[in-house]
This record gives structure tokens, sequence and C-alpha cells, in this order.
């Protein structure tokens, strides 16, 4: 929760008009010394961990909409808690760098996406190999009807959007850094997934408007 770059993402995100309510997970008080994997806490921790943040976020502002976003590992376990037991206040979820090329939580880290009921948004940076494979996420999240959309370094790619989409920062990383010889920053490549969320956002919130009722 304290982390530099979710403090960054959050103050991004709130000159979009869009409130955050972070959360630690239990093992992040642990990391005094360092970070291994062997400190994570077990999934099933995780996942109540993200429950009950989810139903606090709910109940502090009962009248917002609510999203969910993770990055990089709370990706994976806010995906796969949406898969196994829908969250009735929950209208879509954002991943960040989603790492489905880490494993140490899930032998497959993505055959429960289509289990997914609500609408997804993936931002991945072009240039993190060792934790993704943007070919084969490509590929999963093509058999969803995904809208793929590819920033350009001068320019970020705006297209309408599907339920799912994939968004690609060029030349960002898995911290969303960029190399030096990038004509982007850092902070660009923050602006830029921040951008993308609150647009992405803004037309789920249109769609559900305009979505006809259910019937009684």
């Amino acid at each position: 929760m304290r982390a530099p770059l979710m403090h960054h993402m959050a103050e991004a995100l709130a000159h979009h008009h869009i409130a955050t309510f972070r959360y630690d997970y239990p093992y992040s008080h642990r990391l005094e010394s360092g970070y291994t994997e062997d400190l994570i806490d077990p999934l099933k921790v995780l996942l109540q961990t993200t429950r009950a943040a989810t139903q606090a976020a709910h109940d502090r502002a009962p009248d917002l909409p609510l999203f969910l976003a993770g990055r990089s590992m709370s990706g994976q376990v806010m995906s796969l808690l949406l898969a196994r037991e829908p969250l009735p206040h929950v209208g879509g979820l954002i991943c960040y760098v989603y790492p489905n090329r880490w494993r140490a939580l899930l032998p497959d880290t993505v055959a429960h996406l289509p289990n997914v009921p609500v609408p997804m948004l993936f931002i991945q940076g072009a240039r993190d190999p060792e934790y993704c494979n943007l070919t084969q996420l490509q590929a999963v999240l093509a058999e969803l009807g995904t809208q793929s959309v590819r920033g350009e370094p001068a320019r970020s790619a705006r297209r309408a959007v599907s339920n799912h989409t994939l968004h690609v920062i060029p030349d960002a990383d898995h911290a969303f850094q960029l190399p030096p010889d990038s004509s982007s920053t850092h902070h660009d490549a923050i602006r830029e997934a921040t951008s993308t969320t609150a647009t992405w956002i803004h037309h789920q919130l249109k769609a559900s408007d305009n979505a006809p009722p259910h019937p009684s």
C-alpha cells in the first residue's frame, strides 16, 4: 500500500476524479528485511484479505461505482476471487502488468479468466518478458472478445473498447519504468495507465447506464 508506485498511481487516478481504497496483505508487514516468495501469504489468506477489503470499500462509499484494480500478483488474486465468487457490487476489474508467467500462486495463471463475470482491462508494459508473455495473454484474451490496443510512443492509441481490453504501453517494464533512451518517462507511463483506466471506467459506466433493465 505504501509502495511509491502505488502512491503515484493513486495520485494520478485522483486527477481523474477516481478515489482509491488501498490495503495491505498481511505478509507486507514482514518485508523489512527484503522480499522473497516464501514470505507471501497462502492463497486462501490473499483471497480473504481481498474479499474483506472489497466489502470495506463498498461499505465506506456504497453509492459510488466500485472497480477492483490490482498490480501484478494482485491482478491474479482479484481475478481468481471474481471467478470463484462474483461480488455483486463490483463493476469491473483492472489488472496492471498481469504476470501470466509468474506461477508462485497458480500453476495456470489464465485458466480462470473466462470465468470472471465482469469487464476486464489489462494494462501491460511492452518490455516485461520476465513476468508477462504478451503473445500468450493476447491469445487468451482474444478468445474472450478482447479489444487489443497498443499505445504509441508519441500518442496513446484510443479506440472504442469492448468489455475486455488489453492496452500495451511501449517500452514500459513491470514497474512502468522506461529505458533512458525512450522518448517517454516513468511519469508518462503512469499517466498513460491511469488515463486509460479512467477512459475505460467511464465507458463501462456509460454502457451500464444504457444497458436494458433486467427482467423482474
